[in-house]
């Protein structure tokens, strides 16, 4: 039962047999063993994918809540008894996990032994129940849900550009002069985007416009770092370039518009918080206090 709720969570046999560090065969030999007890096929299956079958969705339903129930008893003795330990699934955006969390990750597996770290790094935001994934690393306001969020920091940005930019083109002094500028922005949609400043006494919404735009932060700071524009992104991703003096601040007097962006720490509701996800979350608190 735990291993077929496994194989429907991570998409097919060969994804399910790396996880478990086995064989293919071996995992469908036992999805055929279950299939043959229950006297139902539960999966249909191709080279290329697999699906439920109404059977296997009715079945999967089932199995997943007392698969569930029994990680939960698991947890309830653990607590009391038990290093944290386990397999750990985390999703975290790619910027954010190559700039932040690959510098700690190292000091955490040595704390924590019995711990094993699998990372999901994607842009979007996957789905924590269907998609067997233990917590959550996202940047920005949450929308409602029935997961349990813990801010652990709040990320800042700023408006900089390098200095081989600036000699070339000026340097701005007032968020305004930003529209006769190449300014790399944060998106890929078609349309005008803006940056927002707070001014004395109001704010100024600033219509900005380049040559480059990107869905990646690390993208977006390499095209700043050769000279392609004013960027503006979160402080953690540049600390190192604002250090050196690779990247220079800009309109420092203009505070943007939001301040900051929070950043929680997403996971199931559960009586009974799993120690390896407790003790993650707590650790990336302590390391994002100077965030």
């Amino acid at each position: 039962m735990q291993l077929f709720v496994r194989v429907v969570q991570e998409g097919s046999f060969s994804a399910t047999a790396r996880a478990l560090g086995v064989m293919p065969s071996s995992v469908s030999r036992q999805i055929t063993q279950l299939e043959s007890e229950l006297g139902a096929r539960l999966l249909n299956r191709t080279t290329r994918k697999q699906s439920l079958t109404e059977s296997g969705e009715i079945y999967f339903q089932h199995a997943r809540r007392i698969v569930a129930d029994l990680e939960e008893a698991r947890l309830a003795v653990s607590r009391l008894t038990g290093a944290p330990s386990g397999s750990l699934h985390i999703t975290v955006e790619a910027d954010f996990a190559l700039a932040f969390i690959a510098p700690i990750l190292p000091d955490f597996l040595e704390r924590y032994p019995e711990v094993q770290v699998r990372l999901f790094m994607s842009a979007g935001m996957m789905d924590l129940l269907d998609s067997g994934i233990d917590l959550a690393i996202r940047i920005g306001q949450l929308d409602d849900s029935s997961l349990i969020a813990r801010k652990i920091a709040t990320s800042r940005s700023l408006v900089c550009a390098s200095p081989a930019y600036l000699k070339r083109y000026g340097t701005p002094t007032h968020p305004a002069e930003l529209e006769t500028h190449s300014c790399l922005s944060f998106r890929t949609q078609p349309g005008k985007n803006y940056w927002h400043f707070k001014l004395p006494g109001g704010s100024l919404e600033v219509p900005i416009s380049g040559r480059l735009n990107a869905n990646s932060l690390v993208f977006l700071r390499d095209a700043a770092l050769a000279t392609q524009g004013i960027v503006m992104i979160p402080i953690w991703i540049i600390r190192d370039e604002l250090k050196h003096g690779h990247l220079v601040p800009l309109l420092e007097d203009f505070p943007l518009i939001p301040p900051s962006t929070p950043i929680h720490a997403v996971f199931m509701h559960n009586r009974h918080l799993a120690p390896k996800v407790r003790v993650f979350v707590d650790f990336l608190a302590e390391r994002m206090e100077k965030l």
